[in-house]
């Protein structure tokens, strides 16, 4: 009898002491005492540029090394139930101290917030006001230096929560900021918004990255920047086999909210190269992968998969048309076969992949060597502005 008494009085102490723990630790947090919360815990290969046989054995064995590694992290037994119990618990105690509610900091030392009025998550940048003016004027150096080349340089922003002026602190002032020190000869644009309405129909509520309805507008805007005809009668539409719980829920690991997956009625008539080689049928399937046993699948990767360093679109009958480049990063991967579409040969590079994850980027020879006369930087706004995720433009982009 004793025993049992012991065993109860444990299990209220445990369930107690984690209420009252939280409730504790975000009153500290409420105070700025303590951070927000820990950080994820997410590893990516690193990819050996392949000379040889041995290279190509060791990017085998580093990724399966790593996708193994992630899949204990992930897939654990209980993994997602127990850090959902770990998030939902937080997520309630966060009610009771915030009216924006601060969730959790990623990978990338950014701050979750939700907002319960509008149901949607966003991220807060967690550098100082000095870095991001410090980090701004790297990259505007680095536009202008880019600019003095004997080649069209355009830029476009996708303006995330953080960038408009919806909030109260917000980086809407860098914005303009980063325009005006811009060269005169640099053509540049972004997606203006100019309510929390048209922010929600343009940007997942789930996910970092914009849905077709403002992936398509940004498509018309670049389309007049570049002074090209948009194509006609572009429909979006939304698939609704699959609930889409995006990158951001899946760092809160809450799913009291959810998207689904868009996209546009386009199939146009082109040839794909990936890394110079026919395209794999992994690239882009547009398909939903159903029956995922991971509630948080990434089903943006899996739709719209882009994940390699260069991509080569030729359209059938734009010969006389000029050649195209675009630096991406997955903003891109929605979009880039329907802006191909007004060029002869379109080059998409991402620095995030393959021979070009840890290597320089010689921008001047490729663009010679590849006949380019127009240079499109097309990445989320937050790195054009601030190389926030340091992909290291300056240091590698020549």
């Amino acid at each position: 009898m004793k025993q049992n008494k012991f065993l109860v009085y444990s299990f209220l102490f445990l369930i107690y002491g984690v209420f009252i723990f939280y409730i504790f630790k975000q009153v500290l947090v409420f105070l700025n005492i303590s951070p927000i919360n820990t950080t994820d815990n997410w590893q990516i290969y690193e990819y050996k540029k392949e000379n040889n046989i041995i290279d190509k054995l060791d990017n085998r064995f580093n990724h399966l090394k790593v996708a193994i590694e992630n899949r204990a992290n992930n897939y654990f037994p209980f993994y997602i139930p127990l850090n959902e119990l770990y998030q939902n618990i937080n997520y309630q105690t966060n009610k009771l101290f915030y009216h924006n509610i601060p969730l959790k900091i990623n990978s990338d030392q950014e701050y979750l917030f939700y907002n319960k009025d509008h149901d949607f998550y966003y991220y807060e940048t967690f550098y100082t006001d000095d870095e991001l003016e410090e980090r701004l004027n790297k990259q505007v150096n680095f536009f202008n230096n880019l600019a003095k080349q004997d080649i069209e340089l355009y830029l476009y922003l996708p303006t995330r929560y953080e960038i408009t002026n919806l909030k109260d602190y917000n980086l809407n002032h860098y914005l303009y900021s980063f325009i005006d020190k811009l060269d005169s000869n640099i053509n540049v644009s972004y997606l203006q918004i100019n309510s929390i309405s048209e922010y929600l129909n343009y940007f997942y509520k789930t996910d970092h990255h914009w849905n077709m309805h403002g992936a398509l507008q940004g498509y018309k805007d670049i389309m007049q920047l570049l002074k090209e005809n948009p194509l006609p009668n572009l429909e979006v539409w939304e698939n609704k086999k699959q609930k889409y719980y995006g990158s951001l829920a899946k760092t809160a690991m809450l799913d009291q909210t959810y998207d689904y997956i868009s996209d546009v009625n386009y199939k146009g008539e082109y040839t794909v190269l990936v890394n110079d080689k026919e395209a794999p049928k992994e690239f882009k399937p547009r398909k939903i992968a159903l029956n995922k046993t991971n509630k948080y699948y990434d089903y943006y990767v899996s739709y719209y998969n882009g994940q390699y360093g260069k991509v080569v679109y030729h359209y059938f009958h734009n010969e006389n048309k000029d050649n195209l480049l675009i630096m991406s990063d997955s903003f891109a991967w929605s979009i880039d076969y329907l802006i191909a579409s007004s060029f002869n040969n379109t080059h998409v590079i991402n620095l995030r992949y393959d021979e070009f994850k840890n290597n320089t980027f010689n921008l001047t020879k490729y663009i010679k060597d590849n006949h380019i006369t127009k240079v499109l930087f097309l990445y989320e706004s937050g790195s054009t502005m601030f190389d926030q995720y340091n992909y290291n433009f300056t240091g590698r982009v020549y």
